[in-house]
């Protein structure tokens, strides 16, 4: 017997597809490195600068700071020779050589040697 309804089957179509997956994967990276060594020496450089400095001198005064002359061999006795010796300073400009250590360093090459490295690449799989 026909009702007269008609209806449509649908049905699962399958296929197979092949898909690269990438994976990761551990390489080892290598490389000649070149070793250097620094070798440093103090280089001592001189420099004339110009500082205050006291500049002092002696000389022969009494007691009221007046400038006299000591009776040289004279028997006199100190209390009645007045003059001593003082010294006299005032702060004046002097020039002088002050060091200055510069450190100078070069790098020499002491031979190679091979440097790994571990990694991780991702790589296509199928």
């Amino acid at each position: 017997r026909m009702c007269g309804i008609c209806h449509t089957i649908y049905m699962e179509e399958c296929r197979m597809e092949m898909v690269e997956e990438m994976m990761p994967v551990k390489v080892s990276m290598c490389k000649n490195v070149t070793r250097f060594e620094r070798i440093c020496k103090i280089v001592m450089n001189y420099k004339l600068v110009e500082e205050k400095h006291p500049i002092c001198k002696m000389e022969m005064m009494d007691k009221s700071h007046t400038f006299c002359q000591e009776k040289v061999g004279s028997d006199l006795d100190r209390s009645e020779n007045p003059c001593k010796h003082v010294m006299k300073c005032k702060i004046g400009m002097k020039k002088m050589k002050k060091p200055h250590p510069k450190t100078l360093c070069e790098k020499i090459a002491i031979g190679e040697e091979e440097k790994c490295v571990d990694m991780v690449k991702l790589k296509k799989e199928k």
